[in-house]
């Protein structure tokens, strides 16, 4: 007889409230092993399945989450459950660091590459501007080498404008996820 997996995780009608099977607590956080003979096919811990949804999901910010977590009925104590509220805000906490921490340097990138590519589109802009003054090349191939240069600068300009407009956008669209989750009402089920 197969057994259920060890992460399940259904939503109930309202879509706002979701529940958590786990085969065992540490499983809300620790992805389990690959094992499809035992019926465990996802390999993602209960909050990257949470994640998931939520990222699926346009949900209002102002309507609460309801995460309900099923649990074999041994690891369901009475304290179990401030405890693992605790645990997942602490952790939700935690990645919310790490991801404002990547968006700081993300920032600092953005500023040193848009120094570089501005410095270079001004050279190349420069150099194109000087191309006609090689009166010893023919008009073709100063016309291809001005509009070259031209080209090449903007095209030098490309990864910084694309840090500065689009980069920081999904790790801004985690830490909402997170907060979201760490403001989650838990809510423990014996199983």
């Amino acid at each position: 007889m197969m057994q259920p997996p060890p992460v399940q995780l259904s939503e109930e009608s309202d879509c706002h409230a979701m529940t958590l099977s786990l085969a065992e607590a540490r499983y809300l956080f620790e992805a389990p092993a690959l094992d499809p003979m035992a019926g465990s096919h996802l390999g993602q811990s209960g909050v990257d399945m949470v994640l998931q949804r939520l990222k699926r999901q346009k949900l209002p910010r102002e309507t609460p989450l309801a995460l309900s977590i099923r649990l074999p009925t041994a690891q369901a104590g009475a304290d179990s459950e401030a405890q693992l509220q605790a645990a997942l805000s602490a952790y939700t906490a935690a990645q919310i660091a790490s991801e404002e921490d990547g968006l700081k340097l993300l920032r600092r990138e953005t500023g040193q590459s848009l120094r570089v590519g501005g410095l270079f589109l001004a050279v190349c802009l420069t150099l194109s501007a000087l191309v006609d003054l090689f009166t010893f090349l023919p008009p073709f191939a100063q016309t291809l080498l001005r509009e070259s240069l031209v080209i090449a600068g903007w095209v030098g300009l490309w990864h910084p404008l694309d840090l500065l407009l689009y980069s920081w956008w999904p790790a801004r669209f985690r830490i909402g996820l997170l907060n979201r989750l760490k403001t989650a009402r838990v809510q423990l089920q014996p199983d």
